[in-house]
């Protein structure tokens, strides 16, 4: 008879003995928790612990304390299994082993010598996932395993991929959408245990794949991310415009590195359409494999149509490039307050809004923002002409005759102070030029006044002596 069954068959001798036997299912690396609790608190002051594990037929032990008081433990290497004595007083004997390892699993045993004798067998069992191979670079295969030891037939075995089930864990083409928290949950005997292991495949991390779409407004700047994977550094990385003969934009530019992204700093006209960003990978063991991404460039911009007169309805349509992607339309009114407060009230939900009169209120910024099944696209603004809407405004003719009469008085009342000013001006000036005309004339005429005077007298009659002679 193997010591195994030895120690059950003594543990049942005892007056009283218990036996129990329980599945404990861990994830590898975690803290595994074996069960040992008295449930009738007949061990209330128990004389010893004894944990120990089967290895083959021979009974190894893990972790006891003596009758004595005293702890064994192990001394050639760092214990990873111990057995909280505090935890006595309230009836609890469990074995806490750290860092789980997949050769942890198999049988352990726990015996409580007290009032009674308690003898339980817990069954350890780690659940470890792994890939193979471990390095997973895009466009290559892989496959996703998970171990239980000690293993059983009768397990049940299911896998999620970032929280959703997923029916096959074998990829002949990996891309990044395979990336990510892989899952696997083990059933047996109403037992469920669950390990995770994180899947890195090397590449471009961002984008995801060839289904990204950038949208950018006419004269603004775009940013297209093309980021390869942490610690991988691509040898050679270009940029290229796709199933298109037009060359990259003018004011292109990009980066060489991990962070290949690239910038238009001005969006024109023709520059819509798809681009690559293409590198080849080195430091890994399939070195110079090449991983691509393509990406969608949009272009937005509002077109405002009106009246050849001037004076007609103007309506503003928010354009893109390519609205495959596009489930409705809004157009909002941008108003700014004091401290550059911005104010965004929505005026209509269409592609195109009509403004059957224009008029000083509608001048300044409008926008229109665009939406998709995930939400909010972008956004693409108009600047509404301040004079134009002025000249394009109506007034009543009443108005206009009041505006003309006001208008033609002011300026005849500027015109005759203008005047007057210009005749005291020349006046001025006319006498501080010539002082010595203005004596000359102010003389002769006051001589002409003065022989006028004398004449006057020399012909009054004589009245009085006859001898007087009046010449």
């Amino acid at each position: 008879m193997t010591p195994f069954m030895v120690v059950l068959g003594l543990a049942l001798v005892f007056e009283g003995a218990q036996c129990y036997e329980r599945e404990v299912l861990v994830a590898h690396g975690s803290v595994a928790v074996l069960p040992c609790v008295d449930e009738s608190s007949a061990l209330s002051y128990p004389t010893a612990v004894y944990w120990s594990r089967m290895n083959g037929d021979v009974l190894k032990t893990v972790w006891r304390r003596g009758k004595n008081g005293l702890e064994f433990r192990p001394v050639r290497e760092q214990p990873r299994a111990n057995c909280p004595v505090p935890n006595f007083g309230k009836g609890d004997y469990s074995l806490h082993i750290a860092g789980t390892t997949i050769e942890d699993g198999g049988k352990y045993v726990c015996e409580v010598e007290g009032k009674t004798r308690m003898v339980k067998v817990i069954v350890l069992r780690v659940i470890r996932v792994s890939f193979s191979p471990a390095v997973v670079v895009e466009g290559s295969r892989t496959e996703a395993m998970c171990d239980v030891s000690p293993t059983t037939p009768f397990v049940r075995v299911t896998w999620k991929r970032n929280g959703h089930l997923i029916s096959k864990t074998g990829f002949s083409n990996v891309s990044q959408r395979d990336a990510g928290i892989w899952t696997c949950q083990v059933s047996y005997k109403g037992v469920v245990g669950e390990a995770n292991a994180d899947l890195q495949v090397k590449g471009i991390s961002i984008p995801q794949d060839d289904s990204s779409v950038l949208y950018a407004a006419l004269g603004s700047s775009v940013s297209l991310p093309c980021l390869f994977t942490d610690g991988l550094i691509p040898n050679t990385v270009t940029w290229n415009r796709t199933e298109s003969p037009r060359p990259l934009p003018a004011s292109f530019e990009w980066s060489h590195g991990s962070v290949a992204s690239a910038t238009i700093q001005r969006v024109e006209d023709g520059d819509e359409g798809m681009y690559t960003c293409a590198g080849r990978m080195k430091g890994l063991k399939t070195e110079g494999i090449k991983v691509q991404r393509r990406m969608e460039l949009v272009v937005t911009r509002v077109l405002s149509s009106s009246a050849s007169s001037g004076n007609g309805p103007v309506t503003l349509t928010c354009h893109l490039s390519n609205s495959e992607h596009i489930t409705s339309y809004e157009w909002l009114r941008v108003t700014y307050g004091t401290n550059d407060t911005q104010t965004v009230t929505s005026v209509q939900k269409t592609q195109s809004f009509r403004i059957q009169h224009v008029t000083e209120k509608h001048a300044g910024e409008w926008m229109c923002r665009y939406y998709g099944k995930q939400g909010v696209l972008g956004n693409v603004t108009y600047q509404f002409p301040i004079m134009g809407a002025l000249k394009n405004e109506k007034s009543s003719p009443g108005n206009k005759t009041a505006m003309a009469m006001g208008l033609g008085f002011f300026f005849l009342v500027i015109f005759l102070v203008l005047f007057q000013m210009y005749r005291n001006y020349r006046r001025k000036k006319m006498v501080l030029l010539y002082p010595a005309m203005e004596t000359i004339v102010h003389q002769t005429t006051t001589e002409r006044e003065q022989r006028q005077r004398s004449k006057a007298k020399m012909t009054e009659p004589c009245v009085g002596d006859p001898k007087s002679v009046c010449v």
